[in-house]
Order: structure tokens, then C-alpha cells, then sequence
């Protein structure tokens, strides 16, 4: 049985409606899906209802929190958290509004440069927009041919065009899933730059489980996550992370599988 439990939608910077993404997924043959945009789970309820309207397919309740650890960007992956929490609602509702400051302060810069781009600031109630955006804007404008051009050349940490974004810690992130009933799960470990971090942070913050399987993990990082999550009792997650960006991998929902059996524990939490 095949599943997917990381993905993202036009609620923060993919390109699919949640409503699409379910229909997507069960034309793909997925069976349970989660959807788990950046400091929004505003999709969810679509997401959930177009699950409804199909059959054969379940939504679980997600979200990706962005938080800072030293010098590395650490996201985390919160499910089956309750929506009606006030506390992890207001705080993804500031987060939202500190992308927008963000996205302000990175088109000045790019201005400056000498890129003239526009993009939409998201409504603090739903879209969170980040360098996504702005990279596609940069790419529609004819300035760059990829999104990962314009990273590799602007939007890098450090480049020229970029802004830090205020974030959360890791130990903040992983109280306000906990506050909502969830559980939270370090997302991607292979994409941090320092390779001890993981195992140091999933020691010292109180996380439930690791995202062993995604694109950034080879099959050796694989063995590497799954062996780290025996040695710390966590459960294991896995999902493609997609975005519906054409030259970002993958392309296609039903790539990058993950078998049901794999992340059981984490479907069926509760």
C-alpha cells in the first residue's frame, strides 16, 4: 500500500489545491496522504472534504514548522494535531506575518540588484509565502530558466537576495505540537549541513520520530535513520515532499514511494 506523508499545497508554496493534490494522490494509487504545509494546516479541512468526496483515500492532519538550530535550518513535521489548538494557531498565524516582513525585505533586495519582480504577500489566514515564490516570479519574469537557479544564484543562506526568517526552536515547535495532541517528527535529517545534528537534537529535544524516508536519503542515509530510530525509540515517517514544481524532484506525485508497512506507526498513532 502506498503513502505519502509529506506534502505541500497552495495553502504555503506548492502548486496544487489541496482538493488537486487528493485527486492526484488517489489517481496515483496513494492511499493515505498528509498534508503538511509550511505554518498552516488551513488546507487540511479541503483536503480532508475532496478525500471524502472520492473514497479510498485518508488525509491525515499535518504541518511543517520551521525552526533554527545553531546554523541550520531545522523543519519539523507535526500530525494528527488538533486544529482547534489556540496556541499552535496563533503562533503559525505570527509566522505567517514574519514571511511577509520577510518576502517585503527580500524583494527591496532584489530590486536593488537589479530583478523587478512582483509577488502576491499571503493572506495571514492561509498562504505562507516564502523564497519559492519568489523564485518562480524571478523564473515567469524570464531572468533565470529554474527555480534552483535562482537559489543557487540569489536565495541561498547567504546570498545576495536573502533574508533570515524568524523561526522558532526546535524545543518551541515540538511543545506546540505536543500541545496540540500530535506527535512531531524532525523532517529530512539528510538535508542538515552538519551531520552530527541530528542524533544531538532527537537526543536533547523530545521528539517522537524521524523522516527516514525522502528524496534527500539514499538508501545508505536510509539505513542510517532507521538504525538511529531503533536506538532512540522513534517512529519513522517517510513522504516525497512534494511541491509540484517541475524541476524540483519529484516532479510527479507516485515517484517517490513509501510503502504503508514502513511508517505504520505513525499512521496509526492513537
Amino acid at each position: 500500500m502506498l503513502v505519502d506523508l509529506h506534502m505541500h499545497s497552495t495553502f504555503s508554496d506548492g502548486r496544487y489545491t489541496p482538493a488537486m493534490l487528493v485527486e492526484e494522490a488517489a489517481a496515483k494509487g496513494l492511499q493515505v496522504i498528509a498534508l503538511t504545509d509550511h505554518d498552516s494546516w488551513n488546507g487540511v479541512a479541503e483536503a480532508q472534504q475532496a478525500a471524502q468526496k472520492i473514497g479510498g483515500i485518508r488525509v491525515l492532519t499535518g504541518v511543517e514548522l520551521g525552526t533554527q538550530w545553531e546554523n541550520d535550518s531545522v523543519h519539523i513535521l507535526g500530525y494528527h494535531v488538533d486544529m482547534q489548538c489556540a496556541a499552535l494557531h496563533e503562533k503559525m498565524d505570527e509566522m505567517r506575518h514574519g514571511r511577509e516582513r520577510r518576502l517585503y525585505l527580500m524583494l527591496e533586495k532584489l530590486d536593488k540588484l537589479g530583478y523587478h519582480v512582483e509577488v502576491e504577500a499571503c493572506d495571514p489566514k492561509n498562504r505562507a509565502v516564502g523564497r519559492p515564490h519568489v523564485a518562480k516570479a524571478l523564473v515567469a519574469k524570464g531572468y533565470f530558466a529554474t527555480v534552483q537557479e535562482v537559489f543557487d544564484a540569489l536565495l541561498h543562506r547567504g546570498g545576495p537576495a536573502y533574508v533570515p526568517q524568524p523561526k522558532l526552536s526546535p524545543s518551541e515547535a515540538v511543545d506546540l505540537i505536543h500541545q496540540a495532541g500530535g506527535i512531531a517528527v524532525l523532517a529530512h535529517p539528510s538535508e542538515l549541513s552538519d551531520a552530527s545534528l541530528p542524533e544531538r537534537l532527537l537526543t536533547q529535544v523530545p521528539f517522537d520520530g524521524i523522516e527516514v524516508y525522502h528524496p534527500s536519503a539514499d538508501e545508505e542515509k536510509q539505513k542510517k535513520w532507521r538504525l538511529l530510530a531503533q536506538k532512540l525509540h522513534l517512529m519513522i515517517s517517510g513522504g516525497s515532499d512534494f511541491h509540484g514544481i517541475p524541476d524540483r524532484f519529484p516532479s510527479q506525485l507516485g515517484i517517490w514511494q513509501v510503502q504503508y508497512a514502513d511508517v505504520k506507526d505513525v499512521i496509526e498513532w492513537k
